[in-house]
């Protein structure tokens, strides 16, 4: 079953060209590339196709909302949606923590009733670092949880890593 564009728009945005605003990499390439045959195309389609519907039933599920504004787990344990106070010098994902740069991959911020409430990420590889990287977080904030598992919707052998807030969402799962 199709997905309604309209009902997308709701949970992912809109896109400067007013279709769906899908998470890095869960969009088709268009236009095709030159090097990739028809059927390969096609293939390509499908497998988008299912990575949205993945994305869009995940989201759904837990109630959540894509925001373009979030980046790292700082801008998480905000009360409101705007960007990190560090004004992008002390940002997790683009500053000081490096740590944060390698597990922040392919990565989508989501918001619960407007507010701050996970991050998830598609790193290819998780490693020992990052899951104590993860921890840390989960340490210094008790309204903090991490999960993995799964395959990330960008595909392409990637894992789904998500950092949320349990206060706002209890539970989540990974797709």
């Amino acid at each position: 079953m199709a997905i309604s564009k309209t009902r997308a728009k709701s949970i992912f945005g809109t896109n400067d060209e007013g279709g769906v605003a899908w998470p890095y990499g869960v969009a088709p390439q268009t236009p095709k590339p030159r090097d990739w045959s028809p059927e390969k195309y096609q293939e390509h389609l499908a497998d988008r196709e299912a990575a949205q519907q993945l994305a869009f039933d995940w989201a759904l599920k837990h109630g959540l909302k894509r925001t373009d504004k979030g980046c790292c787990p700082m801008w998480l344990q905000q009360d409101r949606n705007s960007r990190c106070g560090g004004g992008g010098r002390d940002c997790a994902r683009f500053g000081m923590r490096t740590r944060d740069c390698d597990w922040i991959d392919h990565a989508a911020v989501w918001t619960f009733d407007r507010k701050p409430a996970a991050i998830t990420s598609a790193p290819y590889e998780i490693h020992p670092g990052h899951r104590e990287e993860l921890d840390r977080w989960v340490k210094e904030d008790p309204r903090l949880a991490v999960t993995y598992g799964g395959t990330g919707w960008y595909g392409n052998n990637t894992f789904q890593v998500i950092l949320w807030r349990t206060d706002r969402v209890k539970v989540i799962t990974p797709a």
